[in-house]
């Protein structure tokens, strides 16, 4: 199981439920190249909790992310990215903060929450 946030490039509606609406089928449309933006977010984010797939076999149990490449996590309108349960209190609000800081948006579905720059 993996605790899921949507990251996208434009400011969400504040209310939960709109937010969900908008970015629910966003999340499976698939996009032919990767927005510069969302790029540079992943290349951030991967500094920070490297890639599984960067990760040896000792160390994979160690990764904050669900799933890897986490870069194909970012092929679609509004990318999704997990983090592992054990990871959530750890990586989640270092990741949120720095898709604020670059003036992303943040679909939190388990907390019930949308945060705008």
């Amino acid at each position: 199981m993996s605790y899921t946030i949507a990251v996208v490039n434009f400011k969400l509606p504040e209310k939960f439920e709109e937010a969900v609406e908008l970015v629910n089928p966003m999340t499976e449309i698939e996009v032919e190249k990767i927005e510069n933006i969302y790029k540079e977010f992943h290349d951030k984010a991967i500094q920070i909790f490297p890639c599984l797939c960067s990760l040896s076999d000792e160390e994979i149990d160690n990764g904050v992310w669900c799933d890897g490449p986490l870069i194909n996590n970012f092929t679609v309108k509004a990318p999704v990215i997990g983090f592992a349960y054990a990871k959530v209190e750890e990586a989640l609000p270092v990741i949120g903060n720095l898709a604020l800081d670059m003036g992303l948006s943040v679909l939190d579905w388990q907390a019930g929450k949308v945060y705008n720059p």
